[in-house]
Parts: structure tokens; C-alpha cells; sequence
């Protein structure tokens, strides 16, 4: 029998997927930015569907509202980003492609193997949700997430040291023909000579 939730899983996780190939397959960066929100989103929906509210309100007020304008913000603190003179994608995609591959279908295998009991039991409210977070997050994952912060914080000064460092090329100084000049100074001189 097919749970009905498949019926909200599937299109959400369908969105994610799409969203994020779109965010690793794009040539721009920009655009690949622009691409993470609705993965956010749908990331988002999926945590609605699992019925983990203050998670959901977290993903879009933190990571598709904050996180992502700090991304954005940096790339376009970058001069370079939208010169179509700059390689935009990376050497290496052609190796990339079958590592995913051989992680995904691992991690797939890895899956398929592990038991999986099914939970009949409600999901615990969003006050007992919250609690649980905020226990772990000053309890077991502190380290972790300060760290994240940190990470945050240096890839942020980074972008702006990148930004600051470049300098505008330097425009190539026009090409003066003075030879008539120095001509005419040099008959000049030579008759002032000539006529004393």
C-alpha cells in the first residue's frame, strides 16, 4: 500500500534534486546562487512534511533568507564573477561525475541494507521540538556549530579581501605621434643656431 505522503515527499524531493543539480551544473555563479533558494525551499517543504515546524521556519528564515544573501552578498563583492573572460567552471567536473556516482549508488546500497522500523508514534510538538534543539545546541553540537559560524565569518572577510585586493586593470596610455613635433622643434633649434 502507498502512504499518501508519498504524494507530498515526491514532488518536493524531486524539487530539491532538480534544483541542486541546476545549483553544481550551472556555469555561472551567480545563477547558481539564484538556484539554491527554491533548494532551500523545497528543503524546507520537506521538513514540513515530516511535521518539524520550527525547523521549517529556521530553513527559510536562516538559510533561504540570511545565508543566501551572505553568499550572494560575497560573490558580488568578487569583480570577476560575471566576466565572461573567467572560467566559470571548474577542470576537474569530468572526474567529479563518477565520484557522485559511486558515492550515491554507496550510499543507496548502504540504505537499502540498514533496517528501517517503521515509527507509528506521533512527532512530538513544537515546543518539546524546540527544547530538544536548543538542549543540543548548547549540549552535544556546540563545537559544531560555532564552528559553522566561524566558517561563515572567514569565507565573508575572505570574499572581501579577494574584492579589495583586485585591482582594475590599469588602462593602456594612448599612443602620442610626436615625431612632426620633434621635427619642427629640431628645424626650429637648427635655424635659431644657424642664424647667429
Amino acid at each position: 500500500m502507498i502512504s499518501p505522503s508519498i504524494f507530498v515527499f515526491a514532488p518536493l524531493a524531486s524539487a530539491a534534486l532538480f534544483t541542486a543539480l541546476m545549483v553544481v551544473r550551472s556555469r555561472n555563479v551567480i545563477h547558481a546562487g539564484y538556484w539554491l533558494l527554491p533548494c532551500l525551499l523545497a528543503v524546507a517543504g520537506l521538513f514540513g512534511s515530516l511535521e518539524a515546524h520550527f525547523f521549517v521556519v529556521v530553513q527559510i528564515l536562516i538559510y533561504a533568507g540570511a545565508i543566501l544573501i551572505l553568499i550572494l552578498f560575497a560573490l558580488m563583492l568578487t569583480r570577476d564573477v560575471m566576466d565572461p573572460k573567467q572560467r566559470q567552471t571548474t577542470k576537474f567536473a569530468p572526474l567529479a561525475v563518477p565520484l557522485c556516482i559511486f558515492v550515491g549508488l554507496g550510499g543507496a546500497l548502504m540504505m537499502a541494507r540498514a533496517p528501517w522500523p517503521a515509527i507509528q508514534a506521533a512527532a512530538p510538538g513544537p515546543a518539546e521540538q524546540t527544547k530538544a534543539l536548543g538542549l543540543g545546541l548548547i549540549g552535544d553540537y556546540a563545537l559544531p556549530f560555532e564552528v559553522a559560524s566561524l566558517i561563515l565569518l572567514a569565507a565573508l572577510i575572505g570574499a572581501i579581501c579577494l574584492a579589495k585586493a583586485e585591482k582594475e586593470p590599469a588602462a593602456p596610455e594612448p599612443v602620442i605621434d610626436l615625431r612632426g613635433e620633434i621635427e619642427l622643434e629640431e628645424s626650429v633649434s637648427a635655424g635659431a643656431a644657424d642664424g647667429h
